[in-house]
């Protein structure tokens, strides 16, 4: 189970206990992040389940000897000091009372591997949906081979190809870039942490041919170039919709003779599943520059269904996207209820997008139907948030939205407060960090007498637009 670096305590609890894991596999010195620490917020639970820590660390030099400060030694990292504390080491090589096994130590070891049993499930990836807790997307072995196959035949792979694959792969995005480069015999081209500089500078160094990113970043990529001469060597870039519309993308691709298309995916079908044509003879070029696309599996099918009636729409209608495709997931991991809601009695996905289907294997997307937020890249149920603001002192009610600014989505939180308290927005940001990934923190805490709402045939609803209205004037006032 992939597990987002970026994620701290309660996210990292709930796949390790949730998703029943007996092993946590983890690079203790990425990017200064204090494992260490958030291993301990997780709790008890969360670490008594564990059997073990499989470190992979790297060499590193030591600090030299207290007798000899003339001559620092080379030797591998030791994990029961130098990358945890003498707090947090009880023992030698353990974290917090689990074994930590080193696997550069692993790798020298004779002990040999069992054989592999079945195709079961053997990648899965997190995923917000429609719950409040996220659902664990499950794929085999099948899956990923034969999706990346697809993308070597529809994105034009061949020997001289060479794909940057951003970091991080623990979504559907990155690792679907870097699987199909991998499974397909390409030159993959890829870093830890990259910036706009390290991969202009990756894509002149190694002749990049493809990749794939979000509209914003590609944007970047152009903007800070020395111009066309730095893609001289790319054959196709695609890109997905992940912040709102960034209008000059398609005249700065022109500008640098940039071949660019749109793209859609999702962590139940894989990224890159379709890609809108180039060329008039591989479909409808006018919407070339719009999410959603031309699905890259040949026998791969998509239709529209109207949400309220259940009919299925005719080209050119609006409504709920629904897939066809070997690239589906195998299921919802230990959840066949929601497993079986996703899908149709014929084996379409339904996906939860609004959109239009230009022909059976081609369409547009237009937007989520729910009210989930893409932030930072990553679709984020606002309930996950909510919950969690909600757990902090003070805070009786709360309602998450995104909130535009500039091509940026943000969360804000607006909250009704128990009686006699007193706003606190740096304590309950300070709180919402200690328990999730960075980009999930409201950037502001808006305290309400009441919520708006709406009343309804059935029910009292709150009225997520209007909060939606409310939450970009907060932020247009602070520009």
């Amino acid at each position: 189970m992939a597990v987002n670096t970026r994620f701290r305590s309660k996210e990292l609890s709930d796949i390790i206990v949730r998703g029943r894991a007996d092993w946590l596999v983890m690079w203790p010195a990425f990017k200064g992040i204090p494992f260490s620490q958030i291993l301990a917020d997780s709790g008890e639970d969360t670490l008594s389940r564990l059997k073990g820590i499989l470190s992979v660390s790297e060499p590193s030099i030591s600090p030299p000897p207290l007798n000899d400060e003339s001559s620092p030694t080379i030797r591998p990292l030791d994990v029961s000091a130098a990358i945890y504390d003498d707090v947090a080491c009880s023992a030698a090589n353990t974290l917090h009372g689990v074994r930590v096994h080193d696997f550069n130590d692993m790798l020298q070891s004779d002990c040999v591997a069992p054989e592999a049993s079945g195709n079961g499930g053997v990648l899965c990836f997190t995923t917000s949906g429609t719950t409040s807790r996220p659902k664990f997307v499950l794929h085999d072995q099948d899956t990923l081979i034969r999706h990346a196959d697809a993308m070597k035949i529809a994105y034009g792979y061949d020997a001289k190809s060479r794909i940057f694959a951003s970091a991080p792969f623990c979504g559907a995005f990155g690792f679907s870039t870097l699987c199909g480069g991998l499974a397909t015999g390409a030159t993959v081209v890829c870093e830890p942490v990259t910036d706009t500089g390290s991969m202009l500078s990756q894509i002149r160094k190694h002749h990049v041919t493809h990749t794939y990113a979000n509209n914003e970043s590609i944007l970047k990529w152009l903007e800070s170039s020395n111009g066309p001469e730095d893609f001289a060597s790319c054959k196709l870039f695609g890109f997905a919709n992940f912040s709102p519309a960034v209008h000059n993308l398609i005249e700065q691709a022109r500008e640098h003779r940039l071949a660019l298309t749109g793209l859609y995916g999702s962590s139940e079908m894989q990224a890159l599943v379709a890609a809108q044509p180039i060329t008039a003879d591989q479909g409808d070029i006018s919407v070339r520059y719009l999410a959603g696309g031309k699905l890259i599996h040949p026998g791969a099918r998509v239709r529209v269904r109207d949400p309220e009636t259940g009919k299925v729409l005719p080209h050119g209608e609006s409504g709920e996207i629904e897939i066809l495709s070997p690239s589906r997931m195998v299921e919802y991991l230990d959840n066949p209820e929601a497993t079986r809601s996703a899908f149709t009695e014929d084996g379409y996905f339904k996906t939860g997008d609004l959109g239009y289907s230009v022909s059976d294997q081609q369409f547009v997307f237009q937007t989520r139907m729910g009210d989930s937020m893409r932030l930072s890249g990553f679709l984020v149920n606002p309930s996950e948030i909510e919950q969690t603001v909600e757990g902090l002192p003070g805070i009786r009610a709360c309602q998450v939205v995104g909130a535009t600014q500039g091509t940026r989505i943000l969360p804000v939180a607006f909250v009704l407060l128990q009686p006699d308290v007193k706003a606190d927005p740096e304590g309950w940001a300070a709180g919402c960090k200690q328990h999730m990934a960075s980009f999930k923190v409201p950037v502001r805490f808006e305290v309400l007498q009441a919520f708006p709402t709406v009343e309804s045939a059935n029910a009292v609803k709150i009225q997520k637009n209007r909060l939606r209205e409310m939450a970009d004037q907060l932020l247009a006032s602070t520009l």
